[in-house]
């Protein structure tokens, strides 16, 4: 499954590329419009929100921010990841519950089973 980190650039170059020829302008620079648009300084944590966690990339894209550039690129393929996202987290807790409700049985239970 691809991850959220390169949906998200994959959203912001192709808006980029379709605005560059929408407003005729090719030094029209979508990073810094978008980031602006998100209330970030630089253009620079934008694209580090593209980059996948380390140590040196500390930036993290939240809700807030993703459903503003979602809807300034009308392009919802992030929401769509992060719902199938919470999908599988949602799944995978359930199943962790259901482990551990079986070691909370007394012994004498599991025993007559």
């Amino acid at each position: 499954m691809i991850d959220h980190h390169t949906i998200l650039y994959g959203i912001i170059a192709q808006w980029e590329l379709a605005e560059r020829l929408r407003r005729d302008d090719r030094t029209f620079d979508g990073w810094k419009f978008l980031a602006n648009a998100i209330g970030h300084k630089s253009a620079s944590t934008l694209r580090n929100m593209c980059l996948e966690r380390s140590t040196n990339n500390s930036a993290k894209l939240g809700y807030d921010d993703s459903i503003i550039i979602m809807s300034i690129t009308n392009d919802y393929r992030l929401f769509y990841a992060m719902k199938t996202r919470l999908i599988e987290l949602r799944r995978s807790e359930a199943e962790r519950l259901n482990q551990l409700n079986l070691f909370s049985e007394p012994i004498r239970s599991l025993e007559m089973q």
